[in-house]
């Protein structure tokens, strides 16, 4: 009798998932499998746009409160997917950044656009993190790195999740900083 492949398979994976003292341990997909299958998720909506508002904080002095927020996933590449962040319709100076690195996922915030600051005044460009071992194909969590704690301290804890539901067309990009909710934003696919 010929045992099928995946019978095989899967004998294997019951004798591999065994520890040494003979408990069963629980398979887990490795982390860059659910990366993999997020930015891949990610890279097919690559042209579309996502309309919406932040749903926190309710401080109306926030930039990105009481106004109409735009996600353009605008630019992809089989390693790099920018999208950028309209404000009002008018270019708001940052692309949110996810890119393979060092085998991972990771996010990280580009403060470009056609703001004229200050000497001085520029802001911090290139903190995010890399993602974790919490993320689905629908969702990552990306903690804040070293890089992000040695040029923004106060963001050491910072947290980033983006969150896609395909299905219904709907985009969250949402941080907390000692696990507290800090902002949130829900958008909508714009029918083309």
């Amino acid at each position: 009798m010929k045992i099928p492949a995946y019978l095989l398979i899967l004998s294997l994976l019951v004798v591999s998932c065994a520890g040494d003292d003979g408990t069963e341990l629980t398979p887990e997909l490795p982390a860059e499998d659910a990366q993999s299958e997020f930015f891949s998720n990610l890279f097919s909506l690559c042209g579309e746009s996502f309309a919406g508002e932040a749903t926190y904080p309710d401080d109306s002095d926030h930039d990105l409160v009481d106004t109409e927020l735009v996600v353009n996933i605008a630019t992809c590449t089989s390693e790099r997917i920018e999208l950028m962040l309209y404000r009002d319709s008018d270019t708001w100076h940052a692309t949110w950044i996810v890119e393979k690195r060092n085998g991972a996922l990771h996010l990280y915030h580009d403060h470009i656009g056609d703001k004229v600051y200050e000497e001085g005044e520029e802001p911090l460009t290139g903190y995010g993190g890399f993602a974790d071992e919490r993320g689905t194909e629908t969702v990552q969590y990306f903690p804040a790195d070293e890089h992000t704690a040695e040029i923004l301290p106060e963001a050491a804890t910072n947290v980033w999740m983006m969150q896609i539901d395909l299905e219904n067309g709907r985009f969250v990009y949402y941080l907390e900083r000692h696990d507290e909710p800090r902002f949130r934003a829900e958008l909508t696919l714009i029918d083309s």
